[in-house]
């Protein structure tokens, strides 16, 4: 029998296995521009192969024609225009079936103009142009030679009428997430968040080593060992059906100089927060995302996003909650490397600074109930969290009960998080508008920064529901405030960006006020800005995908957010299923959420079909503002 297994080289037809929904969602999804992320011998060029197959050979030719481009070697507009015809020439056969010639293509002047003759041929043919472009780490190249043809190029990928776009590259790509022109939009612009390629399913990669006829425990031996990386699945399996022994292939792999320069090229594309991270999971084996808040000293939100993107891309897993490092032979090469990959690290960790003092950790903050601040009169404490306290007050010149917000002591002199305080000040004093919450001042005093708020005299949007049954119009009610509150924001340039239950209070008079704008955003050039695009803020649970996914965001991010608030608030339940937070990242990256109805079959099916529009993965298939949500929602009252 022919040894079955293929290693080192792409893959497809009968030898390529799983990836069915990423082949669905790129074939049959709603984005027609996408970039497929992943490390180095995860099967990259394989997925493009695969598609190009079924596309020209299989069951979508009379939708498609396929191109495979290499970009691999093209280092400027010359390089790209030359790799497009050896891809083209590699695809004669099927480009001679929508008009297009070689020659012809070899005439035009540039690779636009080629571009643009594969498109026009392929619309006159009634097909959908499917390029399917890999090694796009070489336009990082072409950016620094050629910058103004980026943005073309990026114009031309987004096109859509008759053309779908698939990028495939590492990480290395989100260098082009910032435009060397600043007037124009960076690269990847609309291609974040990536769609991830992951390891095998269980289920694909257990029918893939069967092939070689192993007995069942060593099948689930290999898939312990791999975690499913398909490019180790092979390259054990074709190294035992030769040799018999899986312990020794299995050594002999852990020891392998090739493997090892795969995993040295994926480890020097993290930053040093990433590989702090990874240190740390090392060290414990398998450790928990609160532990490692700890140990690493990130917000739990930007921790979350990492912890995410390292997921994603092959280097960690997690299992019942456990994050640990992706598969046994990552593992085996980092602890045989640690000294050098980890010095400073190590290093770092064998001077342990002293634990601070109780005094100087913000859990630590002393309660000012009954002190005077300013013209204050402080009654006591109402609410607490990581940035500090909010106390119930009394406004000794005007007589009124007011709101007082503290930065805790222990972040006073870290100038993010105090310019963060700032600003949720600042963002919510320009907006006047009876659904957002009032700020009557900002001060400061014996070193506390604080601002006056409205005292609202009512409760969350989630004890609000408890509190006894509502009746489904009145709900509709409150839905609507909470959309106006934040899509007068939006008017005003405001970005949210942490819309969630505990900030949508609703008061004694069943009025609706939207609070906490501590990581809000202003949209002007020349506003406060404080986060760079990659940094993600806000609430795993209630994020959008771009959020989530560390991009730019605009104001369809919000509406997403108000769309699993909402889900949450008429079913009861989060939209996406999973057993921890990590999962729910997952699931809200790569699943669909899902249907109202599902969950609460009483629920009308125009108030699915509102939330399943604001849940739409992409943005340019959500609601484009919220005035036309509350238009719909509205519709309920009439």
């Amino acid at each position: 029998m022919k040894n079955p297994f293929v290693a080192g080289n792409w893959v497809r037809g009968e030898n390529f296995f799983g990836r069915k929904a990423l082949l669905n969602e790129i074939l049959e999804g709603a984005r027609d521009y996408l970039w497929v992320a992943g490390t180095r011998r995860l099967g990259k060029t394989s997925l493009l192969k695969q598609i190009e197959y079924l596309v020209n050979e299989g069951d979508y030719r009379d939708r498609y024609i396929g191109l495979f481009w290499d970009l691999q070697g093209a280092a400027d507009l010359e390089g790209l225009a030359e790799s497009l015809i050896w891809s083209a020439e590699a695809s004669e056969e099927y480009l001679a079936e929508i008009g297009v010639e070689i020659a012809e293509l070899e005439s035009k002047n540039d690779v636009f103009e080629m571009l643009r003759v594969l498109k026009r041929q392929a619309r006159q043919h009634q097909r959908t142009l499917l390029l399917l472009c890999d090694e796009c780490e070489e336009l990082i190249n072409v950016e620094k030679r050629h910058p103004e043809a980026l943005p073309r190029l990026r114009r031309f990928f987004q096109q859509g009428d008759h053309l779908r776009t698939v990028l495939a590259a590492t990480k290395r790509l989100m260098q082009l997430e910032q435009s060397s022109r600043p007037e124009t939009s960076p690269f990847l612009y609309g291609f974040i968040p990536p769609v991830y390629l992951q390891c095998l399913e269980d289920e694909a990669a257990r029918e893939l080593i069967s092939r070689g006829g192993f007995p069942p425990e060593t099948v689930e031996l290999i898939m312990e060992k791999t975690h499913n990386h398909p490019y180790l699945i092979q390259l054990i399996c074709k190294r035992l059906f030769e040799s018999g022994d899986v312990d020794q292939v299995i050594e002999e792999i852990s020891n392998d100089e090739m493997v090892a320069h795969f995993f040295k090229v994926d480890f020097d594309y993290l930053d040093a927060t990433e590989k702090k991270i990874l240190w740390h999971v090392l060290k414990e084996k398998e450790i928990t995302v609160e532990e490692l808040e700890r140990k690493t000293d990130l917000q739990r939100e930007n921790l979350t996003r990492i912890l995410q993107d390292l997921f994603h891309l092959g280097y960690l897993y997690t299992r019942n909650g456990w994050v640990q490092i992706a598969n046994y032979f990552f593992e085996k090469w980092l602890i045989r490397e640690q000294d050098k990959l980890f010095a400073e690290l190590m290093e770092t960790g064998r001077k342990t600074p002293a634990a601070p003092s109780k005094e100087d950790t913000p859990s630590s903050e002393q309660p000012l109930t009954g002190k005077i601040l300013s013209h204050y009169r402080i009654e006591n404490r109402i609410g607490s969290g990581g940035m500090g306290s909010v106390y119930r007050a009394v406004d000794l010149r005007l007589d009124r009960t007011v709101a007082l917000k503290t930065l805790a002591p222990g972040l006073i002199h870290d100038p993010e998080l105090r310019e963060r305080f700032i600003i949720e000040a600042k963002v919510a004093s320009a907006l006047n508008h009876p659904n957002i919450i009032t700020i009557y001042e900002i001060d400061e005093v014996e070193g506390i920064p604080f601002f006056a708020m409205e005292y609202i005299d009512g409760v969350s949007l989630t004890e609000w529901k408890a509190q006894k049954p509502r009746d489904f119009r009145e709900m509709i009610k409150i839905a609507i405030q909470a959309a106006e509150g934040l899509e007068y924001a939006h008017r005003h340039n405001i970005i949210h960006r942490d819309i969630k239950p505990d900030n949508i209070m609703v008061n004694r008079e069943g009025v609706v006020k939207i609070t906490d704008f501590g990581i809000a955003k202003a949209l002007r050039r020349d506003s406060f800005k404080i986060t760079r695009t990659g940094t993600t803020l806000g609430t795993p649970a209630y994020m959008s995908p771009e959020q989530a996914g560390g991009a730019e965001l605009d104001p369809r991010s919000d509406i997403f957010s108000l769309g699993v608030v909402l889900f949450e608030f008429f079913t009861g339940k989060l939209p996406f299923e999973a057993e921890h937070e990590m999962a729910y990242i997952v699931a809200l990256m790569q699943e669909k959420p899902l249907r109202a109805r599902e969950v609460n079959p009483g629920l009308p099916q125009q108030l699915e079909e509102i939330l399943g529009k604001m849940l739409a993965k992409p943005k340019d298939k959500r609601y484009q503002s919220l005035t036309e949500t509350i238009r719909d929602l509205k519709e309920f009252l009439d």
